[in-house]
């Protein structure tokens, strides 16, 4: 009798040493139902992560944040007689150092232009001259031009079968030197469309706009604008930001429509000070807008806002997305500010603002956060413009035509 007390007592401990080492955390979960007292419960589905239900989506944001309110300005193509201009370089930086310019490239065809030659003329006022050089090519029997920027050797041009392949080139050598790469007007000989350009990915620069009145910056019935081909490339995941310049070959006393004349173009950087290695910076990462004759004060671009601040309240800011798709159009408030505010689905946002006298400003895209990543094949959104084709709906050009 007392053996077996002895072992009813053993069983009842492991019992409860069984209890509290394997059900502790069971003990408040309720089993569910089940049709007999004896069947185990169900279990739980082992579901991926990738294929789980999605929580609920978070509101829309910028992928990155800006706030800059002080800029240079400068130009990033112009010529010199040298190759094609009219005036020595030593004028022309005069020109634009006495109107108010903080930098400029001069960009000869396939010439370097090297700065030190004409440093004297950077001590007075803050004026930097930035080494420039326009490789001048030929692709598929188009003109096909790329400017060097912020480079150390001439690069000179050469001829190739197409014009990707000449972009390709152009790029890599630009790169070989740490420079910043320009696409330049695409419509040049109508050389180049939405489908070549990413040929010249790792250039910075795309020309949206020239101040050159034989280079069709707006296209025509048959071709996109240089405007609409950015968004086409935009809307496709590529990453070039947009530059206006004056492509001035003229600098005589009395200036033409029909010339090639300095100060219709021209870019404001991101950049507290007016220094080569600042400005170089600046374009290599597409910080900065462009202008044919609006000025900004500020831009700021937070979680889901993208503001601009104008020089003068008369005019109209778009708010631009994929596509080319106008998004809003805002008129500033007495402060001078024009906001937009995320929806989803931009895709990008970008403003061009438009005066009274057809004057504009464009500042560079923000991409939203969600947006795919930058893609690694050739676009899949591009239009087809083969045949002459014409423009989709969306893509239509978007500059005004030049009188």
């Amino acid at each position: 009798m007392q053996g077996r007390k002895i072992l009813l007592t053993a069983f009842a401990g492991l019992a409860a040493t069984a209890a509290l080492l394997g059900f502790r955390g069971h003990a408040a979960r309720p089993s569910p139902p089940s049709s007999s007292p004896s069947a185990p419960p169900p279990a739980e589905p082992l579901v991926p992560e990738s294929e789980a239900p999605a929580g609920p989506l978070s509101p829309p944001r910028f992928a990155e944040e800006i706030d800059v309110a002080t800029f240079q300005k400068g130009n990033i193509h112009t010529h010199t007689n040298w190759s094609d201009g009219d005036h020595p370089p030593q004028d022309v930086y005069l020109w634009y150092r006495e109107h108010g310019y903080a930098f400029l490239a001069i960009t000869d065809h396939n010439a370097l232009t090297d700065p030190a030659t004409f440093r004297l003329l950077e001590r007075r006022r803050s004026f930097v001259m930035i080494p420039g050089e326009e490789i001048t090519m030929t692709g598929g029997g188009h003109q096909v031009h790329v400017n060097a920027l912020c480079t150390r050797r001439t690069i000179g041009g050469r001829h190739f079968g197409a014009a990707g392949e000449a972009l390709a080139w152009a790029v890599r050598e630009v790169q070989a030197q740490g420079g910043v790469a320009l696409v330049n007007h695409p419509n040049f000989d109508w050389a180049l469309t939405a489908r070549d350009v990413p040929s010249a990915r790792g250039a910075s620069l795309l020309e949206i706009f020239s101040g050159h009145p034989y280079v069709h910056t707006d296209g025509d019935e048959a071709h996109q604008s240089h405007e609409a081909i950015w968004d086409a490339l935009l809307s496709a995941g590529e990453r070039f930001a947009g530059a206006a310049v004056d492509d001035a070959h003229y600098f005589g006393a009395h200036p033409q429509d029909t010339l090639a004349c300095p100060g219709r173009a021209w870019i404001e950087v991101f950049a507290d000070v007016a220094d080569r290695k600042s400005i170089c910076a600046a374009l290599a990462a597409g910080r900065l807008y462009s202008s044919s004759g609006v000025k900004l004060r500020r831009i700021t671009v937070k979680e889901d806002t993208y503001a601009i601040t104008v020089a003068a309240p008369s005019v109209e800011v778009e708010f631009i997305g994929q596509g080319g798709a106008v998004l809003a159009r805002v008129q500033p408030g007495d402060d001078k500010v024009a906001s937009y505010k995320l929806r989803g689905g931009e895709g990008y946002v970008r403003a061009r603002i438009t005066a009274p006298n057809g004057k504009r400003a464009w500042t560079e895209p923000v991409r939203l956060a969600e947006a795919p990543a930058e893609p690694k094949g050739p676009p899949a959104l591009l239009p087809d413009l083969d045949g002459g084709a014409s423009n989709p709906p969306e893509l239509t050009p978007l500059v005004p035509r030049a009188p």
